[in-house]
């Protein structure tokens, strides 16, 4: 029983991100996705889907602009 709890805390050391976690979740979401029969039910989801995308690249938009900033002060702060 030792060994199998060792083997969970070193699968935990590998996955210090979450990214297995994210994957199961992924996994879990389309398992329940596909559980739905209804057009109406289906058509939510891919609308809540949709506009989660489009959040999440606008996060990624103002992240990469607020980085670009940082990175041109940075450079202005170094040629002082």
């Amino acid at each position: 029983m030792t060994y199998l709890g060792l083997t969970f805390k070193i699968l935990d050391m590998f996955n210090n991100k979450g990214e297995s976690k994210m994957n199961n979740l992924k996994i879990d979401v389309i398992k329940k996705v596909l559980m739905l029969d209804t057009k109406k039910e289906l058509s939510k989801v891919l609308d809540f889907v949709v506009d989660s995308i489009s959040k999440e690249l606008d996060n990624d938009e103002k992240d990469q602009k607020a980085f670009e900033q940082w990175k041109a002060e940075k450079e202005i702060d170094e040629t002082k």
